[in-house]
């Protein structure tokens, strides 16, 4: 058994959950600064500047297409024990910035460089996928629930987000509320960049807040501990087939989350709800999508997680349709407790479900390979609808590719294995697959 350094101070709690509350916190931020701000602003953007959706769209999907891409190199940094902390700052500050710029945008290039590139530089570097993949580092039989953790704050985006942007607006404009929410931004995400650690290891403490007086404990106990985790490197998840159906299935399903959450609040206008009414039957959704990611926690501690995340992509489709039939308060409430219980624990999951195949030692560098396709259908999805949208007038075609790419997602699920050890792994007899959250 090897041993560990003692640590070099203490807590009354086990440090991995302030990386969990970092990855919470800077979850919540990166929808809320995405998706949601974009949509809130959509329509008093429009008023001022003219400006069409597929214009504004589009400064989102520079934002999230260039910094997947940057997550391919931001990635591999991950496993590194230096660079998350001095990168994770950076990318804070950049988040900021990149809402400043906006306040000041007059023309389309400025709007672009401010919050598309600049934008995508920060959330290259602090996007919610590099907070998980920090996460599964610490965490090994607590792996679910740790990330389900990260999973809600991440949802608490749309319970925060559009009411409070929408309020902010209301007091100061849409370009002062740009550069509030800048100022908000950094208060918040940059002390929480300055603790991040990247592993247990390298502050002397071991996965899951385990001492090596508790592992003897166990043993002595005659306690079932679970196996050893064996970790695959980047070249050797590369060459299985479960790497690249997992990627697809990652890809897929983004422009059912992605791409469909960043046109609720224009939908719900086009269909008669007011600005507030709309952002009020979000923040319903974010509310249940919080509480529904404890409700995804006790279920995938029960059943397999790959079963689990082939139940949600089907419901998740149920809930699009449902969603096309809203004509009412009642039926936009009904839409927002129905859709919040399932929808995004797929994502959330999917970390789980990586590091449970592929070890944790090298899980920067596999994810990062993933980023630049599920980043760039991030990227291209909203745009996609948006001109589909305004193409046809309507979101009916739009919303149904979203039920298409839900169900196909489920179907690849279905068929995705566990891949097979490589020959080293093989020869040294470690685990197949680590202990389950």
């Amino acid at each position: 058994m090897q041993s560990s350094p003692k640590p070099r101070f203490r807590l009354p709690f086990y440090y991995g959950w302030l990386i969990v509350l970092g990855g919470a916190v800077g979850g919540s931020f990166m929808l809320g600064s995405a998706q949601f701000a974009t949509s809130t602003f959509l329509v008093p953007m429009q008023e001022e500047l003219g400006w069409s959706q597929t214009t504004i769209y589009g400064a989102f999907s520079v934002r999230i297409l260039v910094g997947g891409l940057l997550g391919a190199f931001m990635g591999p940094l991950i496993d590194h024990r230096w660079a998350p902390r001095v990168l994770m700052p950076i990318g804070a500050l950049l988040m900021g910035v990149s809402f400043f710029v906006v306040k000041w945008a007059e023309s389309p290039l400025v709007y672009y460089l401010g919050y598309g590139v600049v934008g995508a530089i920060g959330l290259g570097i602090t996007s919610t996928t590099m907070w998980e993949a920090l996460t599964v580092k610490w965490f090994v039989r607590k792996r679910t629930k740790a990330i389900m953790w990260v999973a809600a704050g991440a949802a608490s985006g749309p319970l925060v987000f559009p009411m409070t942007l929408t309020l902010l607006i209301n007091a100061v404009g849409w370009r002062d509320a740009w550069l509030w929410f800048g100022i908000g931004t950094i208060a918040v995400l940059l002390p929480l960049a300055l603790i991040v650690r990247t592993r247990p290891e390298d502050i002397g403490l071991l996965p899951d807040g385990e001492t090596e007086e508790s592992r003897r404990a166990d043993v002595i106990a005659g306690r079932v501990r679970p196996p050893t985790e064996f970790s695959f490197t980047r070249k050797e998840a590369m060459r299985t087939r479960s790497f690249w159906m997992m990627t697809a299935a990652m890809t897929v399903p983004v422009i059912g989350l992605t791409g469909y959450q960043s046109h609720w609040i224009p939908y719900f206008r086009e269909i008669g709800f007011s600005a507030q009414m709309a952002a009020a039957g979000v923040m319903a959704y974010g509310f249940f999508n919080v509480t529904g990611r404890f409700l995804w926690t006790w279920v995938a501690h029960r059943f397999p997680i790959q079963r689990v995340m082939v139940v949600q992509a089907f419901i998740a489709a149920s809930g699009v349709v449902l969603m096309l039939f809203i004509q009412n308060t009642y039926m936009l409430f009904a839409w927002s407790v129905f859709q919040g219980l399932n929808l995004a624990s797929y994502f959330a999951l999917q970390s789980v479900i990586s590091a449970n195949y592929f070890g944790r030692d090298h899980i920067g560098g596999i994810r990062g390979v993933m980023f630049p396709f599920a980043n760039g259908m991030r990227a291209a999805a909203p745009l996609f609808l948006g001109a589909t949208h305004d193409w046809l007038g309507s979101y009916r075609i739009p919303f149904s590719i979203i039920i298409i790419a839900w169900i196909s997602t489920g179907l690849m699920m279905t068929a995705l294995k566990k891949p097979k050890l490589p020959q080293r792994g093989r020869q040294t007899g470690e685990a197949e697959s680590p202990a389950s959250g």
